[in-house]
């Protein structure tokens, strides 16, 4: 995947140790981080969260990008590919939106311009994992054109896995 993209009205660029305050302005903000082990207390969860993507993308070539807006530079989120639960072969894509610059399809766009990288890639399907209370995430990947795929549970309860395979777009 390539380690910047452009958007209409984003940049997307792969995450580096330099990106770290920043971020963990949006990881310490309860009312943006409020998926997995958010929001984060410790700025070294930001730095290793970081170092983990990194070596994904030395390791499986899968990037995490932060999410800037081209007008103000600004730092507005993420978005990316994770081994996750389904592997590297058939990657997860997930996204954070900070708080304030929400319902502005931002999530939307950085997703698609990532799926597209993932089609370039040559991977056949990506997967993403969605609690079922998330409603705007699980209408981010239906405008995406991801459907439900399957359901789980794990220690936090259940998951819908929704599934799109690139091969087929």
């Amino acid at each position: 995947m390539s380690p910047s993209l452009r958007t209409t009205r984003l940049k997307l660029d792969a995450f580096t140790a330099d990106d770290a305050v920043e971020l963990h302005a949006l990881f310490a903000d309860p009312d943006t981080h409020t998926i997995g082990s958010g929001p984060f207390t410790a700025f070294e969860q930001t730095e290793r969260w970081i170092a983990n993507r990194v070596t994904a993308q030395h390791d499986h070539g899968l990037c995490w990008y932060a999410l800037r807006c081209l007008e103000t530079g600004l730092m507005i989120g993420n978005c990316g590919m994770l081994t996750g639960r389904t592997g590297f072969e058939e990657p997860e894509i997930g996204y954070m939106i900070h708080a304030p610059h929400r319902d502005r399809g931002y999530a939307t766009e950085a997703a698609a311009a990532v799926l597209q990288q993932c089609q370039a890639a040559g991977l056949r399907r990506v997967w993403a994992s969605i609690r079922p209370h998330n409603i705007a995430s699980r209408h981010i990947v239906t405008r995406l054109g991801m459907r439900l795929g399957r359901t789980d549970n794990d220690e936090r309860g259940e998951l819908l896995f929704y599934v799109i395979d690139l091969h087929s777009r």
